[in-house]
């Protein structure tokens, strides 16, 4: 494990910056309907993964976007990540088999550095842990065509001073509602995956992590 994910893992083991953070970029809605922030007694648990690899020295990660379908998460960008299995041993293993199905990358090569706050989603009654893992070198994708429409590669340096950040109305579900988001070359990055990259570029903050090798 080299220098800068050692600082990562250690970073995260601390006290996390929690709810109140991740809802510094939630959307009105959540504001207004007074969404509850903690899971019900049987509601779905689900892991993502925050993916962290180098691109030309560049710390990155990597968001999906999800085909258009009839459901609550339709078209969205998103973290790689779902439901968790039986099979699955612990809240790690759902976040690098999930990602696994969805994007191909082989989880030999992926390191866990830790979790962040998990994040209750009252539309889809699940409560999702944040995983980070870390890889080497820029994994081979492949993705699953009937969950991702197409790959995001972002460089966390060009999310981390928030000058992508935007707000504006948006049409969800036949209501219009006003949502704060990250904008990385107009991919629109809101919601629960806004909320927890929000965290996750915090402690980077907080620690005084830069985001090269």
């Amino acid at each position: 494990m080299n220098n800068i994910t050692e600082k990562i893992r250690i970073a995260i083991s601390k006290d996390l910056p929690g709810t109140d953070i991740q809802w510094e970029m939630a959307s009105s809605d959540r504001m207004m309907q007074n969404f509850p922030r903690h899971r019900r007694e049987n509601s779905k648990i689900a892991a993502i993964l925050i993916l962290i690899y180098p691109v030309n020295n560049i710390l990155t990660t990597v968001f999906i976007q999800r085909p258009v379908y009839n459901g609550i998460h339709s078209g969205q960008i998103s973290f790689p990540g779902g439901k968790t299995e039986p099979s699955d041993s612990d809240i790690f293993a759902t976040a690098l088999r999930e990602t696994s199905e969805e994007i191909g990358i082989d989880r030999s090569e992926v390191t866990i550095l830790g979790k962040l706050t998990p994040l209750f989603i009252p539309v889809s009654d699940n409560e999702v842990t944040p995983v980070v893992g870390w890889c080497p070198a820029r994994p081979a994708f492949r993705i699953d065509a009937g969950e991702v429409v197409h790959l995001i590669e972002v460089p966390l340096s060009s999310l981390a001073d928030y000058s992508c950040v935007r707000e504006k109305p948006f049409l969800v579900r036949d209501t219009e509602i006003n949502v704060r988001y990250f904008d990385f070359e107009g991919s629109v990055i809101w919601g629960a995956t806004a909320m927890i990259l929000h965290e996750f570029l915090t402690i980077m903050k907080r620690e005084n992590i830069g985001f090269t090798l």
